[in-house]
């Protein structure tokens, strides 16, 4: 079952990368849309590599692997895009944003504490190591994703329009958090199946989401 749904995450990305690169790259568009396109494209090869190791030795393998690459280049596209493309449009380093500033670390509070729990029941291992690193890029990201949820928009409406992207992001980081703790607990079969197909569909819905909320820029 596990490989038909990693088989499945791939073949979203996918089809969510492939349908980024054929709206946003026959002509020039913003740089912050191509790098979360970017972003789904490594998703899409990470998957590949793991769903390819699960159905040629039926295991994903324990510590660094390529696939890791997969979560954390995507994760750094998602980072690298709202940390230098859009922040410095709603938040000019003033006291009056500090409140969202400091309320915006609950997000990667929230990863770090998922993390330290896997790390908890886990011990030291590689993985662990390898998972440690994950978790802090996944929690670079998510603190912009949630800033930029709460934080009040610029005039012309920017953020706002792509509000509904980084709350799915943020959910989609989220669950690649819980996937990482699936291995350590009894969870029922479905729980599994649930949040393997929330992750498909999150893979699957990325770049229709954000170009809904972008379709007022001149693109």
């Amino acid at each position: 079952m596990k490989k038909y749904l990693y088989l499945a995450m791939t073949l979203c990305a996918a089809v969510g990368f492939a349908y980024g690169l054929l709206r946003f790259f026959r002509s020039k568009s913003a740089l912050y849309i191509r790098m979360i396109v970017y972003g789904i494209g490594c998703a899409m090869l990470g998957r590949l590599f793991e769903t390819l190791q699960l159905f040629t030795v039926g295991r994903i393998q324990d510590g660094f692997h390529v696939g890791i690459l997969g979560v954390v280049g995507s994760f750094l596209f998602f980072f690298s895009s709202n940390y230098g493309q859009m922040d410095s449009l709603v938040d000019d380093g003033s006291a009056q944003y500090r409140k969202y500033r400091l309320t915006a670390l609950a997000a990667p509070a929230a990863v770090l504490g998922m993390f330290a729990v896997y790390a908890a029941f886990a011990g030291l291992t590689q993985t662990t190591v390898v998972f440690g690193v994950e978790s802090a890029i996944i929690a670079a990201a998510t603190y912009y994703h949630l800033k930029h949820l709460i934080i009040p928009d610029v005039s012309f409406g920017v953020i706002r329009s792509i509000r509904k992207y980084n709350l799915l992001a943020l959910v989609y980081a989220f669950l690649c958090m819980g996937e990482m703790l699936l291995g350590l607990f009894a969870v029922p079969t479905v729980c599994s199946i649930i949040l393997y197909v929330l992750l498909c569909i999150a893979l699957l819905i990325f770049i229709p989401v954000l170009e809904g909320g972008i379709k007022t820029w001149s693109i």
